[in-house]
């Protein structure tokens, strides 16, 4: 029987493993009726063995292994069937014509050709029932390549045919038509009938089988990178239909963008967006009727990006003219846009829309909007942030003790350890700094500083200091103390060596703590720190304000005590 295949399908099937299927794929000149005998069958045998199952001598029976008669001319017909499956949607890309209907989206005929015909490849299988289920695996994995072949060959040729329209080529304003709207719903179709394959062909009990007796994932990784890598395929190319919306979109987002910007302060900001929003549900409403769901999301969050992108740039170059009223505006814009791609949960969801690029944008125009000395406020509770989670000791450490009695901050530093050498004996002459910050809240407070201690990295000051300020002042959730050690120099600058941040709402005495005693108050090891980042997005925010005296001191006092690399 499988002789009868002849020599000409080998040949095929020689000619399938050398060719990289373009426009033009080969062409099947073997008559069904060979395959189609030889698969009746097939169809009768299996019948009479499972009517024979009944029988007491059945399972002695040696019609029960029928199947292994046939595997070659299983094997071959699974390389004949991708090749057809390739003429197929040849043909079906050929005699493609759009469906229409006031209840339908937009799609071809071609995408229903192309499913069909995956649909009698997957009803083959299911006749087939192959007995063997670990013997299945290498006949499955045959013809997952052939659908999942066909489907990307599929789009290489949808492609081509939108390419052929000028699709990528024209410059002119968006403008939505039936030829690209047509493509993408084409391309979802397939690529969500390969994600049903695992279910429709019963590809798990063949996994399980082969992993019960292999004991190793290897064989199911191959299964579905098979499938995976089309569906993957797929959806880059409904990708790439949609990238050259947002592209023909940009030069009106930009324009209506530009608008709620520099709209006068006196106007509201949901009047200042209306240009916006009339422009995208002008597209939309036409975009939401020609496309399936998961399409017209996928464009949706598209043109979104696009539109957090147009807003960023709006940030850019923080001139005088651009006042808090500006930032703000943006700020609260961002707001309502994202309540409008939501859109009472007909739209995108909202924990898509607050994804990474939204919240930097936010966390930028909050920066923007904010006045200077909320700014440093908030560079020094981000710095304490980051004291609480400092793990390293690689500038060295620094103990002190803090507490609040009678009417006065009392402050004790004790000696530090491994401070780095700065000078070129290999030492430091280190000596610290206390601050209290911030300074809106400590406005008559002035720093105080222990004495130098000469050619030493392992520091012993055994020093207290006295601050008068109130209780009030101590609880409020900003007030902080900043410890910075010094190198103490003769000729030039003193070197930074390391700073350090402990909140005085935590300290005894402020804290609800009723000791009358605070002689015996453990010692606070604070491991001493650099900035690492030196491009802190409010230090750049900051540094951008050239006409802010107040902005300009701190980011000069900052910078030396950025990180060297």
């Amino acid at each position: 029987m499988v002789n009868d295949l002849g020599q000409e399908i080998t040949a095929l099937c020689h000619q399938l493993r050398s060719a990289e299927f373009g426009p033009e794929s080969p062409n099947v000149s073997a008559g069904p009726e060979i395959g189609t005998s030889i698969f009746e069958l097939y169809l009768s045998i299996q019948e009479f063995v499972n009517m024979s199952s009944n029988l007491a001598d059945s399972k002695s029976m040696n019609v029960r292994a029928y199947y292994k008669w046939f595997e070659p001319a299983i094997d071959k017909w699974l390389d004949l069937s991708k090749l057809k499956a390739y003429n197929r949607v040849k043909a079906a890309m050929d005699c493609t014509r759009v469906c229409s209907g006031d209840k339908i989206v937009k799609h071809s005929t071609s995408s229903i050709d192309v499913n069909a015909c995956f649909y009698q490849m997957k009803e083959f299988w299911k006749q087939l029932c192959w007995p063997d289920i670990i013997g299945a695996y290498n006949l499955i994995m045959k013809l997952l390549d052939g659908i999942c072949g066909a489907s990307t060959f599929y789009a290489q040729l949808v492609q081509q045919k939108l390419k052929d329209t000028g699709y990528y080529e024209s410059t002119g304003p968006y403008k939505t038509t039936d030829e690209m709207c047509v493509a993408m719903n084409d391309l979802e179709f397939v690529r969500r009938h390969l994600t049903l394959l695992p279910e429709e062909l019963n590809l798990e009990s063949i996994l399980d089988s082969i992993e019960l007796k292999e004991n190793t994932g290897r064989w199911r990784e191959a299964a579905y990178l098979v499938i995976d890598t089309a569906t993957c395929q797929l959806e880059t190319e409904i990708l790439l239909i949609i990238s050259r919306i947002g592209v023909k979109m940009r030069t009106a987002l930009k324009k209506a963008i530009f608008h709620l910007a520099w709209s006068p302060d006196s106007l509201p900001t949901c009047d200042a967006l209306l240009p916006l929003q009339e422009y995208l549900d002008n597209h939309l409403l036409a975009l939401n009727s020609a496309l399936i769901p998961r399409n017209f999301e996928r464009v949706l969050y598209s043109i979104w990006e696009y539109v957090l992108e147009e807003i960023s740039l709006q940030t850019e170059g923080n001139t005088v003219e651009k006042t808090y009223n500006f930032y703000e505006r943006l700020y609260e814009a961002l707001d309502n846009l994202v309540d409008f791609f939501y859109a009472d949960g007909k739209g995108l969801p909202v924990d898509l829309l607050t994804g990474d690029l939204f919240q930097a944008i936010r966390i930028r125009l909050s920066y923007f909007k904010s006045d200077t000395e909320q700014l440093i406020i908030l560079y020094y509770h981000d710095r304490l942030h980051e004291q609480l989670n400092v793990e390293s000791t690689e500038y060295g450490v620094l103990n002190v003790r803090a507490y609040y009695h009678h009417d006065s901050l009392c402050i004790e530093i004790l000696n530090a350890r491994d401070v780095i050498p700065l000078d070129p004996n290999g030492f430091s002459d280190p000596f610290v700094i206390v601050e209290l910050i911030p300074k809106s809240l400590f406005p008559i407070v002035t720093e105080q500083q222990t004495n130098v201690q000469k050619k030493t990295l392992n520091p012993l000051f055994d020093e207290c200091f006295e601050f008068s300020v109130t209780l009030d002042q101590c609880k409020n959730e900003n007030a902080m103390i900043v410890f910075t050690v010094m190198d103490h120099d003769v000729l030039t600058a003193n070197d930074f060596a390391g700073e350090a941040f402990l909140s005085l709402r935590n300290i005894p005495g402020v804290n609800q703590c009723n000791s009358e005693n605070f002689h015996g108050l453990k010692n606070i090891e604070l491991p001493l720190m650099h900035q690492k980042n030196k491009n802190h997005p409010i230090l750049q925010t900051l540094e951008s304000r050239q006409w802010d005296k107040m902005a300009q001191d701190f980011v000069k006092k900052q910078k030396p005590r950025l990180a060297s690399t």
